[in-house]
């Protein structure tokens, strides 16, 4: 049994909703330079660590790099040279103040000139030759992979070839109806639950309301920011909202498996001894998925039967 009490009424709107990325914390990783895929270390699904190398490259492009850098080495080790043999000539009076200067321009623009060559086989993380490895940026999980040993890359695609997420929290989209709009505001709690896990209900907030009714769809789009234990939650998997709040209005609250629904009327068994069971019509102001407030019907304070009230409704009256 459960006694009729007053209380303020909590309001719920049952929403449909898709889990999707926390858009903050994913990693779209693209190919710094055209190439043939000569080794693939990351999987879709793997967890990868920041820095991590996700595949190596053989380049033509890199192979230019190097020779570029080799090239500016040499060029800076001719120019230190010559500063060198400037300097003791210019000691001796062998050579003029002009030319001395000159000889230190050039080892500064060489030294210029290397300098940008190494940070530019530092930034493709060229190892020997031609072959350049692809770093994790993040630490995450692989969520999507467009890559394949051999394959051929090319710097004018625009698709990434891996994507890496941080799936700690969790993006839940609740579709809107117009006709709700007004019943959602952020900071609203929300209940989401799944198909794969339909009695475990996750905790969240309402984040954010997109102010864009989608033209397909028509619906607005309220974000609900989750923490994913353990990573049961997958994106594009389908989710239950349901957003919950507070409103300014008091009614007498029953359970909701109290009430019985018979010839188009709600009625809820009245115990008031062993002996005396009462059938009473109820008015519902608001019924909930745990509780139903009531417009009239019941008095607070009244005790109502939450259990097997059915079988006893049937017995009663029939």
């Amino acid at each position: 049994m459960a006694t009729a009490q007053q209380e303020i009424v909590h309001h719920e709107l049952t929403l449909s909703g898709k889990i999707t990325f926390d858009e903050d914390k994913v990693a779209k990783v693209y190919p710094l330079a055209g190439g043939f895929v000569q080794e693939l270390r990351a999987n879709l699904g793997d967890y990868v660590q920041k820095g991590q190398v996700l595949a190596v490259i053989r380049s033509p492009e890199i192979a230019g790099f190097n020779n570029q850098s080799n090239i500016a080495q040499s060029n800076l080790r001719v120019a230190q040279k010559n500063y060198q043999i400037a300097q003791e000539l210019f000691k001796t009076g062998s050579t003029s103040e002009v030319e001395l200067t000159n000889a230190k321009k050039e080892l500064e623009n060489a030294q210029t000139e290397a300098n940008r060559s190494k940070e530019v086989l530092e930034m493709y993380n060229t190892g020997k030759q031609s072959l350049y490895s692809i770093l994790a940026p993040a630490s995450g999980f692989v969520v999507d992979k467009d890559i394949a040993l051999n394959m051929e890359l090319r710097t004018e695609d625009i698709r990434p070839i891996f994507t890496i997420s941080n799936m700690d929290n969790i993006w839940v989209m609740a579709n809107i109806y117009e006709s709700d709009i007004a019943k959602v505001q952020e900071g609203y709690e929300a209940d989401i639950t799944t198909i794969s896990y339909p009695d475990k209900i996750m905790k969240g907030t309402v984040d954010k309301i997109s102010q864009v009714v989608d033209n397909d769809s028509k619906v607005l789009k309220a974000r609900i920011v989750i923490r994913n234990e353990g990573y049961k939650l997958k994106p594009n998997m389908y989710a239950n909202v349901i957003i919950k709040h507070k409103g300014n209005d008091t009614k007498i609250a029953i359970p909701s498996k109290a009430v019985i629904f018979d010839k188009n009327r709600h009625f809820v068994m009245v115990y008031n001894d062993k002996c005396k069971i009462d059938t009473r019509e109820i008015q519902i102001h608001e019924a909930m998925m745990l509780n139903t407030y009531l417009e009239a019907g019941l008095k607070e304070g009244e005790k109502v039967i939450t259990k097997h009230q059915l079988l006893i409704y049937d017995a009663i009256n029939d």
